[in-house]
């Protein structure tokens, strides 16, 4: 048979074993919030080399004229794919993350929308090669798409360079959910290769 003092033991027990639980719930969201942005970030990245990769040199011929704007045109469209997921991706802080958090968030949305201007200049150099209608004004606008692409890779490398240093400058509980995050782990700040 219980006594009042044994139950006014076990309610105190109970009591504290709730604590940890209730900062479970923001470090795990902080976590994923960051693998996120992560994630994204090494995909926008992927994205953009893959489109300077690209052999953008024409031929005079219709058939040639006619690949390269099906080259560009699928290349941008997965670039500015992964541009809107990672800005959906920096968005999607929790409200339960805390004030560190925000505040990186803020950091890290200010350099996303840079990646995103610099997205929308891809989209319009990739418009001029889709209404060229010939090798001379194919070269022309291919020329941008580089140029294009060129500084996109500038803004994400300079985005993959914010994120380690976040890792590192911030406050204790952004280091946590970085360091924390596998897809943190994986990025580095190796430069994306420039068009030449």
């Amino acid at each position: 048979m219980l006594t009042v003092s044994s139950c006014a033991l076990l309610l105190s027990g109970c009591g504290e074993s709730t604590t940890p639980s209730e900062t479970e719930p923001s470090t795990t969201a902080a976590v994923a919030w960051a693998d996120g942005v992560c994630a994204a970030s090494a995909d926008l990245r992927a994205s953009v080399r893959s489109g300077q990769t690209l052999q953008l040199a024409p031929a005079g011929s219709r058939a040639s004229l006619d690949e390269a704007r099906t080259q560009v045109r699928d290349r941008v469209a997965e670039t500015r794919q992964s541009a809107a997921a990672l800005n959906t991706a920096v968005t999607a802080v929790p409200p339960e993350a805390g004030a560190e958090v925000e505040e990186a968030q803020r950091q890290l949305a200010a350099q996303a929308d840079d990646v995103r201007m610099e997205v929308d200049q891809l989209g319009t150099a990739a418009d001029e090669v889709a209404a060229a209608n010939s090798a001379r004004a194919m070269g022309t606008a291919l020329v941008g798409v580089k140029n294009a692409l060129s500084d996109a890779a500038r803004e994400v490398t300079a985005l993959v360079g914010l994120l380690r240093d976040t890792t590192t400058g911030a406050g204790q509980s952004v280091r946590d959910a970085f360091g924390a995050a596998p897809a943190c782990q994986k990025l580095d700040a190796t430069p994306a290769p420039t068009s030449s």
